[in-house]
């Protein structure tokens, strides 16, 4: 059976510093992406009181109909 020893070894500075925010992150308890959540969802519930209508985020840019022509691609 053979023994590993990892006395002597240093972490460097970015691990050191992926440690401190990993330990962090745990002692939180929330994520800081459970907070972005919790905000937008927040903030979207106080637009609804307000009565503003909801962001459009899909559009149509255009429409068209018919078969497509491969030539239009190459520019004839």
């Amino acid at each position: 059976m053979k023994k590993v020893s990892f006395q002597g070894t240093s972490l460097t500075a970015s691990q050191r510093q992926r440690l401190e925010l990993q330990r962090r992150m745990r002692s939180s308890g929330v994520s800081p992406l459970q907070q972005q959540v919790d905000a937008t969802v927040q903030a979207l519930e106080v637009r609804k009181e307000k009565g503003v209508p909801a962001e459009k985020v899909w559009f149509l840019v255009r429409e068209e109909r018919g078969t497509p022509c491969v030539a239009e691609l190459f520019g004839y």
